[in-house]
């Protein structure tokens, strides 16, 4: 029987595909991805199930929706009672379940999912960010194994070297698993809050991967954002490449680490992130919470995902893949009895392997009172109860600026039967996003009326 594997996932904070080298941005530096990936498998089609943070962290850790864990919305930990709340109770991540297996376990960085003051269950080992995450610079109280530090420096170069910690602590006769959560590239773009010598990597560059920016009709105008100056928009593209950047230089040191403790031969990364990121793009800058009504855009939604290491096939994927499917591949990769719960997803080990695939099924997305069924033609949105709702065609139509709904009413109607399935057994009632129930908003995004619908669906229960 073959040694199982050691895992090292990368699941980082807003990297947009798109802003990735072997994704075919050629301005942007990301050499050691770029990398990864000539060695590996990459996803050109991989998504979130979520296109907000705490759900989207939810569905690969878990397996399971939203609407079975009962987390919808991003959870403003700065808050005590968002931050020191059990938000996934009884509910085990891939933390339990590689334990179990017997593999050791880590977690250095972004957690996310409440209570990230303390370790994950499963998790032997812990570096994490308790509270609202910060900038990305200067000094901050992190937690490690349980007790406060104060620490000064640079978010990911701390994280990274925590991971590094782990990696040469990590028992010799056990496999490992290790999350790293880099809290880049995530806001503040400015470039001002990043390294100097990586933005002026950035000063003359055209940023041919961005559109012209034009204020998408659904973007509120808080602050002036719909009238940035050129000055400001290059402001925030410099920050959002040099945060890349950032990210890239510290899976490098990763890499290093690896090698020099004699575990990367028998080790498999795993690159992705989240959610996927607008800097501009549509018209916004972020992600499925930054328009009203919130969105399900390709830029939100489409993640880089890279796997590369111990017996990992050279190929590009074409397959629609997502959240779920890493978590059952994590499994697999484990050697682990799937247990008989209802996860979704199912594992892409056969490509990986390089096998040609006929994979060919839709994927299932929400965000509170907001569901999506797709394949690689169709696009259905419904905006619970009373939309406004949408269909796209993305083959003829990726920027999605044409909503079909009405004029496909069939087309909508065979999507919506296929989401109304995949819920009908992977829905806690108790716990939907769906369920009418008026609660205070636990963040800022939930403070909002747009004449059609409250923003209870946006509720984290």
């Amino acid at each position: 029987m073959r040694e199982r594997p050691n895992i090292l996932l990368f699941l980082t904070d807003d990297h947009g595909a798109w802003a990735t080298g072997c994704y075919g941005n050629s301005e942007v530096e990301t050499p050691t991805l770029d990398a990864l990936a000539a060695l590996g498998a990459r996803f050109d089609n991989a998504y979130t199930p979520c296109p907000v943070c705490s759900p989207a962290r939810a569905c690969l850790l878990t397996g399971k929706t939203p609407s079975q864990v009962g987390i919808h919305d991003w959870l403003q930990e700065a808050l005590p009672t968002v931050g020191e709340r059990d938000w996934l109770g009884q509910t085990p991540t891939l933390f339990d379940y590689l334990s179990a297996a017997g593999y050791h376990t880590g977690l250095s960085g972004k957690w996310h999912l409440g209570q990230s003051h303390l370790a994950p269950a499963g998790a032997d080992f812990h570096f994490g960010l308790p509270g609202w995450q910060g900038a990305h610079n200067g000094r901050y109280t992190y937690t490690r194994d349980g007790e406060l530090i104060e620490l000064e420096g640079n978010k990911s170069k701390l994280i990274t070297d925590h991971a590094i910690e782990f990696l040469n602590s990590a028992p010799a006769d056990k496999p490992f698993f290790l999350n790293i959560g880099y809290i880049a590239t995530h806001s503040p773009y400015h470039q001002q809050t990043h390294d100097p010598a990586r933005t002026a990597r950035y000063q003359n560059c055209e940023f041919a991967a961005i559109p012209p920016y034009q204020p998408h009709p659904w973007v509120k105008n808080e602050g002036g954002a719909n009238q940035l100056s050129a000055e400001e928009l290059r402001d925030r593209y410099i920050g959002y490449y040099a945060a890349v950047n950032e990210i890239d230089d510290n899976i490098a040191r990763v890499i290093g680490a690896l090698q020099a403790c004699g575990r990367w031969d028998n080790t498999i990364i795993i690159y992705t992130s989240d959610h996927g990121c607008a800097i501009g793009h549509q018209g916004f800058f972020g992600k499925g919470n930054s328009t009203r009504p919130l969105n399900m855009y390709e830029i939100s939604l489409r993640v880089p995902l890279i796997v590369s290491g111990a017996g990992i096939a050279v190929s590009s994927r074409a397959e629609l893949v997502d959240h779920y499917d890493s978590f059952q591949t994590v499994c697999a990769l484990a050697g682990l009895d799937a247990p008989p719960e209802r996860f979704c997803g199912s594992a892409y080990t056969d490509l990986l392997a390089g096998a040609s695939s006929e994979r060919d099924r839709p994927l299932f997305g929400e965000y509170g009172d907001l569901r999506m069924a797709r394949d690689t033609r169709w696009k259905l949105i419904l905006r619970y109860p009373a939309g406004p709702h949408a269909l796209y065609d993305l083959q003829a139509d990726p920027a999605e600026t044409i909503n079909l709904y009405a004029r496909q009413p069939a087309v909508a109607a065979r999507y919506q039967a296929l989401l109304q399935a995949f819920y009908a057994e992977r829905e806690d009632t108790a716990l939907s996003g769906l369920r009418v129930k008026e609660l205070p908003p636990h963040n800022e995004h939930e403070a909002w009326r747009d004449g059609r619908r409250e923003a209870r669906g946006l509720q984290v229960y």
